[in-house]
């Protein structure tokens, strides 16, 4: 069963087409990766799924709903968490205050109430907590709780940061280059973390990455764009031979 349906959907910048007539079927508890040369548009599908942009044609449907006009809070609220290609974590906030912020949305008391510190706002604050401390624990960041991202090594910023999607309980998750600025090894290890994650918490996972190791080894299917349209749709094997990805990716020959 389909979890997220794109139907069409293009956006232009001042006449620019970044991204045209783009469709895709993502499937419940499956791993999809979307591909392609630099500036071909991967991105900004990412921006119009979780609303940061308006589409200019296409309608776009997340689990059977139309959420074409739904400001991106609501579909953060709906169940779609992404990541950036630039780490954007509160560099003044602790690790776990960075975890907290992020479920802040979900909060049901109000700023009366938590100036008289009602029970209901202990009670409120006390699960956040917990919910923040699990998900450390299971990214196996405890031990950097009390510290600030900036002074953490880069490939632990870029754990804090999936950890901080995690918190919202997404149902799609939306990682963009999460390989960038990690070492082969660091590399390995994320993809263990991307099948573990998607295997406990039945996540569906959409990967936009320049890293091909990673893309065709743990994704399922392969969208791949160039100058904003889709030129190819398959699996690794098939996607790895397709003339027309060769061609964007190495152009002519000789």
């Amino acid at each position: 069963m389909s979890i997220l349906k794109i139907d069409s959907v293009s956006k232009y910048f001042g006449g620019v087409a970044a991204v045209v007539d783009f469709s895709m079927i993502q499937d419940e508890n499956e791993i999809t990766g979307i591909i392609g040369p630099n500036g071909a548009g991967k991105t900004t599908v990412f921006n119009l799924i979780t609303g940061v942009y308006s589409m200019d044609n296409g309608r776009i449907f997340f689990m059977n709903k139309d959420i074409t006009e739904s400001p991106a809070h609501k579909r953060t609220e709906a169940g779609i968490s992404r990541t950036f290609q630039n780490i954007r974590l509160f560099k003044n906030l602790n690790v776990l205050d960075n975890m907290k912020v992020a479920c802040g949305w979900k909060v049901r008391y109000s700023l009366w109430e938590e100036m008289i510190r009602l029970p209901r706002v202990i009670r409120e604050e006390r699960e956040i907590d917990e919910k923040a401390r699990h998900f450390l624990e299971y990214l196996g960041l405890t031990q950097y709780t009390d510290q600030k991202p900036n002074n953490l090594p880069y490939g632990i910023q870029r754990r804090l940061e999936l950890a901080r999607t995690l918190i919202a309980e997404p149902k799609l998750l939306l990682l963009d280059e999460p390989a960038a600025g990690l070492n082969p090894r660091e590399v390995v290890s994320l993809m263990g973390m991307i099948n573990k994650l998607q295997q406990d918490y039945k996540l569906s996972i959409i990967i936009v990455e320049h890293h091909m190791e990673l893309i065709m080894k743990i994704c399922s299917l392969i969208h791949v764009l160039d100058f904003g349209k889709k030129i190819a749709e398959g699996k690794p094997e098939d996607i790895k031979k397709n003339e027309l990805v060769l061609h964007a990716y190495l152009g002519d020959e000789g």
